[in-house]
């Protein structure tokens, strides 16, 4: 697993903690702000990532533990940890494991990213905003088992070779189009006027000011002779075939078309994009992969409320519209 994917995983498992409503809080022990089929988690728990989140960010915590503030943040914190014990559980049903091997290299990202490479660095501005180690271990452990769960949901959901050529042949214009110009034109009635364009042009004159006073092409005239961006099939055969083997800014010599005598110049090209299927499949894979991983963890997420008992004490419930971003570590204490 690439440190990159773990940091950018498809879904938040706030997503899990999202889908469940606050239940009964009968049952709970008396030191349970919540308990996860059976499994507690403790108030000292919730206490402890309080504290984390206060000491990132030391204003997004008020210090008076009974105000509203402080209760719906314990609260959020709650719920952010119950949908992680239910992830735990659920890695477990599924075998999934971290080891401290898989954890190291990113304690060293972090390390190289946030603290200049110097371990001393990290561990001074630890002691100073009185966070631990420990801390971004737990916190690298979550992240880590997440991706692997992910992971673990996309292999139930795979995409054959299959679905991915019948994906490209169904898009097959995003992948397959031919070169586009943009060409402004000024057309003449005579040859005589073409090559009295062409010295105007040529002595420093704007073709659009030209082609707006004097073009007989009523359809560009009041654009300053500017043809849209078109492949060359679109334009006639003459024009396309000379404002197709010039390079951009050049003028053309004045020729003779249908509608009259042209002067051309071309202002843009987009070149030809003949994406093959072999060039796109890896990365069509990959998208159809993560649209199907998506749809996926829905489903996911309706099973797993429907499997688990959660059950929370006073205080600790969900509240409507909680916000658990103000004690989340994950942005200032982990991320490179």
């Amino acid at each position: 697993m690439s440190k990159k994917s773990l940091w950018i995983a498809a879904m938040s498992v706030v997503a899990i903690a999202a889908a469940f409503l606050p239940a009964g809080c009968s049952s709970v022990p008396d030191n349970a702000a919540a308990t996860v089929n059976g499994k507690v988690i403790t108030k000292g728990e919730v206490a402890d990532r309080i504290r984390v989140g206060a000491a990132i960010n030391p204003a997004s915590v008020p210090s008076d533990t009974g105000s509203e503030e402080f209760k719906r943040i314990q609260s959020g914190t709650t719920e952010q940890m119950v949908a992680e014990e239910v992830e735990m559980q659920e890695a477990e049903k599924r075998g999934i494991t971290v080891t401290p091997d898989e954890i190291e290299p990113f304690i060293d990202q972090v390390i190289e990213d946030k603290y200049l490479g110097s371990l001393q660095k990290m561990q001074d501005d630890f002691a100073k905003r009185g966070l631990k180690e420990d801390d971004l271990r737990k916190e690298i452990l979550r992240r880590i088992l997440h991706q692997k769960v992910l992971e673990s949901l996309r292999s139930e959901v795979p995409v054959s070779d299959e679905e991915v050529l019948a994906e490209y042949n169904a898009n097959k214009g995003n992948y397959v189009y031919p070169e586009k110009r943009q060409v402004r034109q000024v057309v003449s009635a005579d040859e005589a006027t073409a090559n009295s364009v062409m010295t105007r042009i040529a002595a420093g004159e704007d073709m659009a000011v030209i082609a707006g006073q004097s073009s007989i092409d009523a359809k560009t005239k009041t654009s300053g002779g500017l043809v849209g961006l078109v492949p060359q099939a679109a334009l006639p055969r003459e024009v396309g075939d000379v404002a197709f083997s010039l390079p951009v800014r050049q003028v053309s010599a004045p020729f003779k078309s249908d509608l009259g005598w042209y002067v051309v110049r071309v202002e843009l090209i987009t070149p030809a994009s003949n994406r093959t299927f072999d060039e796109v499949k890896g990365d069509l894979k990959k998208y159809m992969s993560n649209q199907k991983l998506s749809e996926r963890y829905k489903v996911y997420v309706e099973e797993v409320k429907a499997a688990y008992d959660i059950e929370y004490a006073d205080d600790y419930a969900p509240r409507e519209k909680t916000e658990t971003a103000t004690t989340s570590t994950e942005s200032s204490l982990a991320q490179p």
